[in-house]
């Protein structure tokens, strides 16, 4: 139950000395802590300019005694960037301060205000409001929490990223920029603050308006000593310049320099303050199962978390938006149920019968053999392929850097030889997928085309290995070190048929060049806890990548590996344990880029790191996505939407599916009566690209 109003409370806490600390919480305190981190800010930005400063000075020297006329050129290079750097951080100390309170008299005159209205609609008129949408989930999360601890698991898109309405959104279809909680918005004179003007629709789904204050708390419960989120609190102390309101109204948000897409990477949304206001030390556990209030159409009741069981969302039916143009033909049913079922076959079963409306089909095993079944036949479960344009998800093996023998850079390389990740497409997926030539793929000009994963050579493997020490084969065919170590890696992966099966082809291709991958299937849950936890010695994974652009902060950035003393940073997403200067260099860089031409070219740099290193080995990806679902699950057909818009994952991700009851009725009654219906099984192509993986170097 959520609790109203701030409660003193006392809590008991364990230091690691395991000694008893009393934490005392008096509730939140915006009001005390924003002046505080102002000048928090206002001292990192001094050291920032004196570090860039003495590197500059440095770097000149270092260039005045260099004889090599090539050496002196990136010294040059380097010079100039550390300017850039110093020129960056002096612009923001003359922001003044990172929050700002300010009157609506202060505003600039005469802001070029848009507000998208041109874009084309999202949806399809014809769709209904009504009914249930029901799937499932094959573990619970581990809180409901939107952020700290374990609050970055597979769930939270389902909960807030997906439907949650920002500032601002970029249209599915088209990209452009189109309206959220601000109904209008203008690029500053600066080209680099955004400011957005408030709809004073926009409410909260439990009926309380949004103020222009409550984007201040969104950095405020984030950044504050109360919760422990290292990536984000570095995201927002370098990311954002200034946060500033304008009354009640208007929500200003400067970016350290002008960046493509300005108003998209200025979004932030809102954090409903009154829900914060018991916000303190013990957030983490306060918190852990209370869903806070967002702009979304669909929320989660106390009563519909059944733990371990499953979590229902409820649309708000008096939703601020339902009205807007781009929302009014989305989010249409009445409920959204995600049902715990661990076990992919027992959901299967689940979906055979009618009890789950919806179920990914891609893989061959479902698509060639289990989706051949009576209710297709019948006409009561519809088939379709549907062809997107989302930037390809890299479901690929991770290698952590820091675990021995992973730390040594041939071994690595021998491992990306040994991975026959093309058999596992032609097995499980008949061909139907292919491999990812590197980290990113789907962000056009932005994917280095020279790129191209490393091919299965058991000669390739073993001249790395025996680079490595790993010379002598064993009785068992693995190889080992002049100290009789097996040259063995634990594979750790989320315990599903499939994976199973995937993981078992690796692990056989990789003993024919003399390594033992050590299978290692986890609960998802497990598994996600033990990468963060930086435990694992190589991990198959995935991390979601959106439009318009990928990242590579987070994911290879030293300061998301390292802490000043040496040690390992848990809970950051560079899961390789990745530390390079020149990749810390252009990460920074590819963060800071004001202009395509620049993102393209740190980009094409970065992946070209990624792939000398090997501690990335890409996988597989497909162009299009296979489900099924029962007849009455309807999709768009639409001259604004063919099934989904294209800029989405999957075609349920963009909620603009709806339940025709009518059908539903009919479809019952049919199975009951044993009628059928035609067998449908379509492809959905108007948003298709013919693609080919262009081949390039390897070494």
């Amino acid at each position: 139950m959520r609790l109203l109003g701030p409660i003193l409370l006392i809590i008991l806490f364990f230091t690691s000395c395991g000694e008893e600390e009393l934490v005392k919480n008096e509730g939140a305190n915006f009001e005390g802590w924003y002046p505080r981190y102002n000048q928090y800010i206002n001292d990192w930005l001094v050291e920032q300019v004196k570090v860039a400063n003495e590197s500059i000075k440095e770097l000149e020297i270092r260039s005045n005694e260099e004889t090599d006329s090539e050496a002196q050129k990136k010294l040059g290079k380097q010079i100039g960037e550390k300017q850039k750097e110093l020129e960056r951080f002096t612009a923001r100390q003359a922001l003044g301060d990172y929050i700002a309170l300010l009157d609506l008299k202060d505003l600039p005159k005469d802001l070029p205000w848009e507000d998208g209205q041109e874009e084309p609609e999202i949806g399809d008129p014809k769709s209904k409001k009504g009914g249930a949408f029901r799937y499932f989930i094959t573990s619970s999360p581990p809180t409901i929490r939107p952020f700290g601890p374990n609050s970055n698991n597979s769930f939270r898109g389902e909960l807030y990223d997906n439907i949650e309405i920002g500032l601002i959104d970029l249209h599915p279809e088209t990209g452009a920029v189109i309206p959220g909680v601000a109904k209008e918005w203008a690029i500053g004179a600066d080209k680099k603050t955004v400011y957005f003007k408030l709809d004073q629709d926009a409410k909260y789904n439990d009926g309380e308006p949004v103020k222009a204050v409550d984007f201040l708390w969104f950095i405020y419960i984030r950044a504050s000593d109360n919760v422990v989120t290292p990536w984000f609190k570095q995201y927002l102390r370098e990311q954002f310049a200034r946060i500033a309101v304008y009354g009640e109204g208007i929500v200003a948000v400067t970016l350290p320099e002008p960046k493509p897409k300005l108003p998209y990477f200025a979004s932030i949304p809102p954090s409903a303050s009154h829900f914060y206001d018991e916000y303190g030390p013990d957030y983490k556990e306060r918190y852990q199962w209370r869903v806070p209030p967002t702009t979304a159409a669909y929320t989660v009741k106390d009563e519909d978390i059944v733990k371990g069981v499953s979590i229902t969302l409820t649309r708000d039916k008096d939703w601020w938006a339902k009205d807007k143009k781009f929302y009014r033909y989305r989010f249409n049913t009445d409920k959204i149920r995600y049902t715990v079922v661990r076990d992919i076959s027992k959901a299967w079963e689940l979906f055979r019968a009618g009890e789950i409306d919806y179920f990914p089909i891609s893989l061959p095993e479902y698509w060639y053999q289990k989706s051949e079944m009576k209710p297709v036949f019948d006409g009561y479960v519809e088939r379709y392929t549907w062809y997107n344009q989302y930037p390809r998800i890299p479901w690929s093996l991770y290698l952590n850097s820091a675990k021995p023998p992973l730390d040594n850079l041939d071994v690595r390389l021998g491992i990306n030889h040994a991975t026959n990740w093309q058999k596992v497409i032609d097995v499980i997926f008949r061909g139907d997928a292919a491999r990812l030539p590197g980290w990113t793929k789907g962000f056009g000009r932005l994917d280095n085309p020279e790129i191209m994963a490393r091919p299965f050579s058991i000669a390739r493997a073993k001249e790395y290995f025996a680079k490595a020490g790993y010379s002598e084969e064993g009785d068992d065919g693995i190889l080992r070190d002049a100290a009789g170590n097996r040259l063995e890696v634990i594979l750790s992966y989320s315990k599903i048929p499939v994976r199973e099966k995937m993981m078992a082809i690796l692990k056989e291709e990789a003993r024919k060049a003399g390594v033992d991958f050590v299978l290692d299937g986890l609960d998802h849950t497990v598994l996600y806890k033990k990468e963060m936890a930086k435990e694992h010695q190589m991990v198959f994974s995935a991390w979601g990548f959106r439009p318009p652009y990928p990242r590579y902060y987070e994911y290879f950035h030293s300061n998301n590996a390292y802490d000043d003393k040496g040690n390992l940073k848990t809970n950051t997403n560079n899961i390789f344990s990745f530390k390079d200067e020149r990749m810390d260099q252009l990460a920074v860089a590819f963060r800071n880029a004001t202009s395509e031409d620049e993102l393209e070219r740190t980009a094409h740099e970065m992946q070209q790191i990624i792939h000398d290193s090997g501690v990335y080995i890409p996988g597989y990806m497909t162009e299009f996505s296979r489900v099924g679902c029962w007849r009455w699950l309807r999709w768009p057909d639409s001259e604004f939407t063919e099934f989904a818009p294209p800029k989405v994952y999957v075609p349920m991700e963009s909620y603009v599916y709806w339940v025709d009851e009518d059908i539903k009725r009919e479809t019952l009654e049919a199975k009951r009566s044993g009628d059928a219906f035609p067998e449908v099984q379509e492809v959905k192509s108007r948003y298709q690209i013919k693609t080919e993986v262009t081949k390039g170097k390897d070494e």
